[in-house]
């Protein structure tokens, strides 16, 4: 059976310490949220883990942002545990992976090289044609930068945003819906009358201006 895991992942720094030297990177996951939607882009289920880190720690910085502290982590399976978990929680389903951006996948590969975990058993996480960057798919759609935050997609959209952002399984939620309304509306103008609408809006801005500056001289 073939489901669609919309994944997303929160990160805190790594120590100083450690970074170039045991760990050649700047972040480490703390928290993995997903949904799985059937092929109709139904959401039939939901998985949230926290994750320890083995090199970094959760700052103050980390900690506004997310919401979550040192206290939560502290029993919290390592990165290797959350992803056996999660192979579990998919099952023999066949998944495919939607994330916003490449950040999420090229995060996950880094770690399970960089930590020593057997590539055949995290054979789906490293699978890239497995991955689908739905960042760069509403960007082209909307027409608007390649880098179009998910708040913003979900207003272009009119998917209400839910819940509090920068936690994983939120905004795996929110990242969802906005799939699920996007695919199912394919063929709809919900997309081509928001485009029109987005360019009448700067029209009328660029009239609006025009009419103020007429008979204005800079001499």
């Amino acid at each position: 059976m073939r489901v669609y895991v919309v994944i997303d992942e929160e990160m805190c720094a790594v120590q100083k310490g450690y970074k170039w030297k045991d760990y050649p990177y700047l972040h480490e996951i703390i928290q993995i949220g997903a949904v799985m939607m059937n092929e109709d882009f139904e959401m039939i289920d939901s998985f949230s883990t926290f994750v320890l880190p083995k090199y970094g720690r959760i700052d103050h910085f980390v900690q506004n942002l997310t919401g979550i502290n040192e206290k939560q982590i502290k029993d919290a399976p390592d990165l290797q545990g959350a992803l056996r978990n999660m192979i579990s929680w998919i099952g023999d389903k066949e998944p495919v992976f939607y994330a916003w951006s490449e950040s999420d996948y090229s995060q996950l590969s880094k770690e399970i090289t960089a930590k020593g975990m057997d590539p055949e058993e995290m054979a789906i996480f490293l699978d890239k044609d497995l991955w689908i960057d739905y960042q760069k798919i509403a960007g082209e759609r909307f027409q608007k930068p390649w880098k179009l935050p998910l708040e913003e997609a979900l207003g272009l959209a009119e998917v209400e945003l839910e819940g509090r952002q920068h936690d994983g399984l939120v905004d795996a939620k929110n990242t969802a819906r906005l799939i699920a309304k996007m695919e199912k509306n394919k063929e709809s103008r919900f997309l081509l009358d928001r485009l029109e609408k987005d360019e009448k809006t700067e029209s009328g801005i660029g009239m609006s201006l025009g009419n103020l500056l007429q008979g204005i001289h800079l001499d």
